[in-house]
């Protein structure tokens, strides 16, 4: 039974996981059972303790035996802490999927390798330019390993060839477990395990077989993929059974049922039939190349061409097979796939790692662009560069090389809820990375690209289906949200950091996510305002001393409860006329004409004007009508000012704000709000020794030195 995944991100402990094994040529359905699928999950059945597994979501699923056996499974090649790294598969398609990997110096590089035949054949298996292409590539990827385990010492010799002097250990290729209770039958068929590949060579076979009365007699069986054509050719030969290609059940009915087994092959790297034989107990003939010379004695060889010499070894064979069994009895004992498990493991070891500064990418917009986002890894990569050597990738086109490059320890995609970070957050959902994630739900984002897609993730989300128009009511009014889009991301960053608890808590319990909260860090300058520059704004600004100036700092849009703090204002202007609403920001939202008269929106402003706006104000009011886990740098440059403000209660609990930022309803009536700017507006200004200390524990300094423990640990 092919298995659905399971979460891929369960763990948050990665000490213990250090080594990462490439499952991807095991989501080949075609070459499970066989050859490399063979050998690699002999190899996955006897690692040690606490691997993880990647695979890649774009093929077939993992086969539930194999996805049972790794400890985590990743859907990408960002996996923090990885100190091992082996591939079973190198020249598997798409090898640039474990870039990250193969350029990470820490890593211990580890890789199994079969045999160089297309490199060598590349008249037949290289024949189209992006079969070429695809090879090259995946050899340039091999020099890239520090330890290899070539399947022969054929095998080997040809690596060094290409390669030079490398460090390598040879293997063999370990036996699989269905030889281990074959099924009682009396020897009938002389068998080859073949396919549809030239260099398998059955015509010597079958040329050998039909010059001989005595081998005609015995049934000829010959496996594997041949197509009608093909199988017409071998019959015309000699009559021959095609069973096929065949599961390990029916090879192991095959074996039980053989008084001789033929490997004819021109080339190979190591031979399965070969030693599958002696281990079945059937006598084991082979062409004489070097791969079978290294298994077989050779008397129980053949020229690759020389049917009559087969025909004459064959009939030899089955006069004295009982003595040939005892001749090549012992011949597969050293290839146990214990054994061959322990040669590789082993061998593969972690490095040593010098301490150094940590090397971090950063991908984030970044100032020009206008976004409290950019603006954040602005002051966040300030203050990262003292603790960090820091590349930053802040203008689109966004490489994938970045967060695939292994010379990083860290690499962090800065996400925020708008189109904008649509490419940085594809890029961490397909190649993996740690994602800082400004806010507690993504549905601006995931109907970026419309609401079909966005419907199919709710629906995966609450595992119910989720209609086009729920999303569209949800998009108009987020209160009545249910989902949070946050899935894809949670599944695929290492770690997944958030600025307020609730999405961080939201995360591990609904989708098993390694999901961090890392307080809210203040991004622009916190000297205190003196008197003199309070005095110069307000008559920068025409305020008269009389007058109470409320400012309301960000964007407009429907979200920050604008509707709500007009209403409000309206109430406390009717008993207070020398009351002033200034919206210090951009409208990213219609205002009524009434509205318009009443308030004033200073658009976009250069940071000098929007402290002096800061400076000038008697207070501060910061809404948000959302759902839990908002979170507000406008409500924080109140707090910086040491400017009483009235904030929704869920942005001021979840920046730690202090008391002189009053609390509201999150769904407050504009009475509540009126009264709530009252008050505040009564209030003595006096709050310098405790903005000073939450400037002290909200710096980006303090954040940045959190930030880097969490990347690296």
């Amino acid at each position: 039974m092919w298995a659905v995944l399971r979460s891929d991100a369960n763990a948050n402990d990665l000490s213990i996981m250090t080594l990462v094994i490439d499952l991807r040529c095991l989501q080949d359905r075609q070459y499970y059972e066989r050859g490399i699928g063979n050998h690699a999950r002999n190899l996955i059945r006897h690692a040690p303790a606490g691997w993880v597994g990647i695979y890649d979501p774009t093929l077939p699923p993992l086969p539930e035996a194999v996805a049972g056996l790794a400890a985590r499974l990743s859907s990408h090649a960002y996996v923090p802490g990885a100190s091992m790294f082996l591939n079973p598969s190198p020249f598997s398609p798409g090898q640039n999927f474990c870039a990250r990997m193969l350029t990470d110096v820490r890593v211990t590089k580890a890789v199994c390798v079969y045999d160089f035949i297309p490199f060598d054949e590349p008249e037949r298996y290289l024949r189209d330019q992006a079969a070429r292409l695809e090879y090259l590539v995946s050899l340039a990827w091999l020099k890239r390993y520090n330890l290899f385990f070539p399947i022969s010492v054929p095998t080997e010799a040809r690596l060094r060839e290409l390669f030079g002097t490398v460090e390598s250990v040879v293997t063999g290729v370990g036996l699989p477990p269905f030889l281990d209770a074959l099924p009682k039958a009396s020897p009938r068929h002389i068998l080859m395990v073949g396919g549809d590949d030239a260099r398998k060579n059955p015509e010597v076979l079958l040329r050998a077989h039909a010059a001989s009365a005595v081998l005609r007699d015995v049934p000829l069986v010959i496996t594997g993929a041949y197509g009608p054509d093909a199988a017409a050719w071998m019959r015309m030969i000699t009559q021959v059974e095609l069973p096929g290609r065949v599961n390990n059940k029916e090879m192991a009915a095959l074996y039980a049922g053989a008084v001789a087994v033929v490997t004819p092959s021109r080339s190979e790297g190591f031979s399965m039939p070969v030693v599958e034989a002696c281990k079945a107990g059937v006598p084991s003939l082979a062409s004489d190349i070097p791969p079978h010379r290294t298994l077989l004695p050779g008397m129980f060889l053949f020229g690759v061409d020389d049917d009559a010499g087969l025909a004459r070894l064959l009939e030899d064979t089955l006069a004295r097979r009982n003595e040939v069994m005892a001749a090549q009895a012992g011949l597969a004992d050293a290839f146990s796939e214990q054994q061959v498990a322990a040669k590789v493991f082993s061998a593969l070891q972690p490095k040593r790692i010098t301490a150094r500064r940590p090397r971090l990418a950063l991908l984030s917009p970044l100032p020009p662009v206008r976004s409290g986002v950019a603006d954040h890894s602005a002051a966040l990569l300030a203050a990262l560069r003292e603790l960090a050597e820091v590349d930053v990738f802040a203008v689109a086109p966004y490489s994938a090389l970045a967060v695939q490059n292994g010379k990083y320890d860290s690499v962090l995609c800065v996400i925020g809820n708008a189109p904008l970070h649509r490419e940085i957050y594809d890029l961490c959902l397909r190649h993996g990375a740690a994602a800082l994630c400004h806010d507690a739900r993504l549905l601006g984002l995931a109907t970026s690209e419309g609401l079909a897609g966005a419907a199919k993730m709710a629906s995966e989300e609450l595992d119910r289906c989720v209609t086009e128009e729920e999303i569209d009511v949800w998009a108009k009014d987020e209160s009545k949200r249910e989902a949070s889009f946050l899935g894809p991301l949670a599944r695929a960053a290492r770690p997944l950091i958030f600025h307020a608890p609730q999405p961080a808590a939201l995360c591990r319990e609904r989708f098993g996510a390694d999901a961090r909260y890392l307080p809210f860090s203040m991004m622009r300058q916190v000297a205190s305002i003196t008197l003199a520059e309070r005095v110069a704004a307000r008559a920068k600004f025409g305020v008269r001393p009389e007058e109470k100036l409320i400012v309301s700092f960000g964007f407009l849009v429907s979200g920050k409860g604008i509707e709500e703090a007009l209403a409000a204002f309206a109430t406390l202007k009717a008993e207070h006329p020398n009351t002033k609403l200034v919206f210090v920001g951009e409208a990213q939202m219609e205002l009524s004409a009434a509205s318009k008269d009443a308030v004033m929106v200073t658009g976009f402003l250069d940071a000098a004007d929007y402290r002096a706006w800061a400076a000038a104000a008697d207070a501060g009011l910061q809404l948000r009508v959302g759902q839990p886990g908002g979170i507000s740098a406008a409500l924080q440059d109140c707090i910086g000012a040491g400017l009483p403000t009235v904030a929704s209660r869920d942005l001021a609990e979840n920046i730690n704000a202090p008391d002189y930022v009053r609390r509201v309803a999150d769904k407050p009536e504009p009475g509540e709000i009126a009264a709530a700017l009252e008050k505040v507006l009564a209030q003595p200004r006096e709050n310098e020794e405790a903005r000073a200390a939450y400037c002290a524990a909200h710096s980006m300094q303090a954040y940045a030195r959190r930030l880097v423990e969490v990347l690296t640990s």
